[in-house]
C-alpha cells in the first residue's frame, strides 16, 4: 500500500485504483481513478473510473469524514479487483495441457514424405471448409493409435495432448469424415500412387481376405444389414474387403453391405486392382475356404488369366470319399516329405498330387432372368499337410465340443442355443429304419466326432500353380496369418468398432482411417525398418512416448516402456528419444528432420 492504493501486476502491467483528492474553488473534489499502463505510449497512464463530490457536500451522519470513508471504499475494490484477476489468471485443468505425446513423430514424417497433402487439399478446395482436411485426417490417424476412442472424445481429450495439432472442432470431424468416406478409394489411390514413388508393388501374388463389423442397432439400416458375423452376434453388420500385395503391405479396401456374400468381392476387387494400376501379369489369388468356390476358380483362370491358391475344407460337401482316403494315404506312390527344427522334432509333413478336377456352378442372366449352369475343368496340384502340433490343439477342441454334446444329450444342462459349434455332434432321430415316426432319439454323433478327430492336423490346399513346389505353395498359403493380424489391429488395438457414427458416408470415412492407420504401420513395419520391429511394438511405442512440458521451457520424458523406446532409438538413430529433459528444437526435429524413407 502506498497512501492508501494497492498495486497490482498483470503481465508487466502495474493496475491500481486510487483517491484523487483535487482542490477547486468549491473545496475539496474527490474522485476514484485507474492507473494503468499504455502500451502504444510506453508510458503509464490514469483514467476516471468514479466521482464522489466534493467532501464539504458529503459529510453527513453516516459519512463524518469523506476522505477516510472513500480511501477505505477504494481499497475494497482494489481487493475486489485483485480477487478477480486472481481467479482469471489462475491455471486451469483444461485451458492449456502440459502433457503432449510425441510418439506419433514416426506417423507424422511416413505421410510428410509420403506427400500427400497438396492432393488432399485440392481434393478439398472445392468444399470451402473451415478448416484443413488433411491436418483432421492425419490427425485422426495419429489418435487413432495412440488413442482409439469416440470422435466427441477425440477430438477433446486427444488432439490436445498431439504436440504440433491443430484445432479442429467435433462437427467438423464429422463434416470432414463424410467428406472422405463419399470417396474412400480415391484415397486409398492416392496413399498407393505416393507408396510407389519409394518402393515398387509387387502383384504377382496378392492375399485376399473379408471380415465384417457389428452394430448395435436394433433394425438393419443402409449397408448395416443382418448376415453371417464373425463374432457370431445377431445385430445388423458392414462387411469389408482387404487385399494385401506380395510383400503383405495392404493394396486395397472395399466396404460392402453385411447381408451379401464376401465370395464375389474378391473378383470385384482384383479386376478393380488390375484395372486402376494397368497391370496385364497374372496374379495368383491367395484366400482361404471362404473363397474358394467354383465361379472365383473360374474367374480367376478362364476369366482373368489369373491364378490362384485356395485351402479346401476336409470336411465339405464338395471333396469326395476318394479324395478323403488320399489325404491319409500313404504309400510309395504317396510320399510324405517330412519338416523338422534344428532339433529334430517334426514340424509338419507335406505331398502333393497333380489331376484334372471338374466345378459347375450356376449364374442367372441378368438380361434373361433364367439360369445358366456352367461347367469347366481345370488342373490343379493339390497339397495336404499334417501339423502334429494343429492336431494336438483341434483335438483338445473337439473333445470339449464333444462333451458340451454329451451334457446337451444326457442331462440337458444347456439350451439348444447354447450348443453353438458343437450341435454338429448331436444327432437326432426322429424315423426308424423302415421311415416310420419314431419319439426323436437325442445321441452323440459318434461318426462324426470320429472323423473329426481322425482328421485333425491336416489341411489341404488347392492351387493353379503346378509347377510351385509343395513348400512354396504351403509357405505362400501360410502368409495369410498376416491379414488375418490385420483384421486383430483393426479391430483389437485400432479399436475399429464401436464406429460411433450413423451415416455411411461417415462410417466409410471412419474405416477409411482406420485402413490408412494399418497401411502406414505395415510401411514402418515391412518397408522402412525391415520387419525388425512388428507393428504391436510400433504401436506401444508411439503410445507410450509421452513428455510434460517444464516450466523452464523444456520437456521432461516420461516414457516408461524402455524395452521399444530403444528398439526405435536404435532403427532410427534417434540418440536423444530416451534423454530425461528435451528443448523445445529437439522436439520440433522430431517432427521435422526424421527421414525415415531414407534410413
Amino acid at each position: 500500500y502506498t497512501n492508501g492504493t494497492s498495486w497490482y501486476f498483470l503481465g508487466g502491467v502495474i493496475m491500481a485504483y486510487f483517491l484523487r483528492q483535487e482542490k477547486k474553488k468549491k473545496g475539496l473534489y474527490l474522485q476514484m481513478y485507474d492507473s494503468y499502463w499504455d502500451k502504444e505510449m510506453k508510458q503509464s497512464r490514469t483514467k476516471n473510473v468514479m466521482a464522489f463530490g466534493y467532501a464539504e457536500e458529503l459529510i453527513s451522519d453516516k459519512m463524518p469524514d469523506p476522505v477516510a470513508y472513500y480511501k477505505e471504499f477504494v481499497r475494497l475494490k482494489n481487493k475486489e479487483r485483485a480477487a478477480v484477476l486472481a481467479e482469471e489468471t489462475r491455471p486451469r485443468a483444461f485451458a492449456s495441457p502440459v502433457e503432449y505425446n510425441l510418439g506419433h513423430f514416426l506417423l507424422h514424417t511416413l505421410l510428410d514424405e509420403l506427400a500427400v497433402r497438396g492432393t488432399i487439399e485440392i481434393l478439398a478446395s472445392q468444399m470451402r471448409f473451415q478448416f484443413n482436411v488433411y491436418d483432421m485426417m492425419a490427425q485422426l490417424i495419429f489418435a487413432r493409435v495412440i488413442y482409439p476412442c469416440s470422435k466427441s472424445k477425440t477430438v477433446s481429450c486427444v488432439f490436445p495432448h498431439l504436440y504440433g495439432s491443430s484445432h479442429i472442432s467435433e462437427d467438423q470431424v464429422y463434416d470432414g469424415l463424410s467428406f472422405l468416406g463419399a470417396s474412400y478409394k480415391k484415397y486409398i489411390e492416392l496413399f498407393n500412387h505416393c507408396y510407389e514413388q519409394f518402393y515398387k508393388r509387387e502383384f504377382g501374388r496378392v492375399f485376399f481376405d473379408c471380415t465384417n463389423y457389428y452394430f448395435e442397432i436394433d433394425l438393419p439400416c443402409g449397408d448395416k444389414q443382418k448376415g453371417p458375423s464373425k463374432e457370431n452376434r445377431h445385430d445388423p453388420i458392414i462387411g469389408q474387403a482387404l487385399l494385401l500385395d506380395a510383400d503383405l503391405v495392404p493394396l486395397a479396401m472395399q466396404m460392402y453391405p453385411g447381408n451379401e456374400s464376401e465370395k464375389p468381392y474378391i473378383r470385384k476387387t482384383i479386376e478393380e486392382m488390375k484395372s486402376r494400376y494397368q497391370i496385364s501379369g497374372k496374379t495368383v489369388q491367395v484366400a482361404d475356404k471362404g473363397l474358394n468356390c467354383a465361379r472365383n476358380i473360374y474367374a480367376a483362370v478362364k476369366e482373368a488369366g489369373d491364378g490362384y491358391i485356395f485351402s479346401k475344407s476336409i470336411h465339405g460337401r464338395n471333396l469326395s470319399e476318394k479324395e478323403k482316403k488320399w489325404i491319409l494315404l500313404e504309400n510309395n506312390t504317396n510320399i510324405w516329405n517330412n519338416y523338422t527344427d534344428k532339433d529334430g522334432t517334426l514340424l509338419y509333413r507335406l505331398k502333393s498330387c497333380v489331376d484334372t478336377f471338374s466345378y459347375q456352378f450356376k449364374e442367372t442372366n441378368p438380361e434373361t432372368g433364367k439360369e445358366i449352369v456352367t461347367t469347366f475343368s481345370v488342373p490343379e496340384k493339390r497339397i495336404v499337410s499334417y501339423n502334429p502340433a494343429l492336431a494336438k490343439k483341434q483335438k483338445a477342441e473337439i473333445l470339449k465340443m464333444a462333451d458340451k454334446a454329451s451334457s446337451y444329450t444326457t442331462h440337458k444342462k444347456i439350451t439348444r442355443e447354447e450348443l453353438g459349434d458343437s450341435a454338429k455332434y448331436v444327432r437326432i432321430t426322429s424315423r426308424d429304419k423302415n421311415g416310420k415316426r419314431i419319439k426323436p432319439v437325442i445321441e452323440v454323433d459318434q461318426e462324426k466326432l470320429d472323423e473329426d478327430l481322425k482328421y485333425a492336423g491336416y489341411n489341404l490346399m488347392v492351387t493353379s500353380e503346378l509347377d510351385m513346389e509343395p513348400l512354396q505353395v504351403y509357405q505362400t498359403y501360410h502368409n495369410l496369418w498376416k491379414i488375418e493380424e490385420s483384421f486383430r489391429i483393426t479391430k483389437s488395438y485400432l479399436d475399429a468398432r464401436p464406429v460411433y457414427v450413423q451415416k455411411k458416408e461417415t462410417i466409410y470415412g471412419h474405416f477409411l482411417i482406420c485402413y490408412l492407420s494399418l497401411f502406414l504401420l505395415r510401411v514402418l513395419e515391412i518397408k522402412v525398418f525391415k520387419n525388425k520391429i512388428n507393428s504391436y511394438d510400433l504401436i506401444h511405442f508411439m503410445r507410450d512416448f509421452r513428455v510434460v512440458r517444464s516450466e523452464e521451457g523444456s520437456y521432461i520424458n516420461i516414457s516408461r516402456n524402455q524395452a521399444v523406446n530403444e528398439k526405435i532409438k536404435e532403427l532410427t538413430g534417434l540418440t536423444n528419444l530416451d534423454a530425461l529433459y528435451l528443448s523445445e528444437k529437439e522436439v520440433g526435429n522430431l517432427f521435422k528432420n526424421c527421414m525415415l524413407l531414407d534410413i
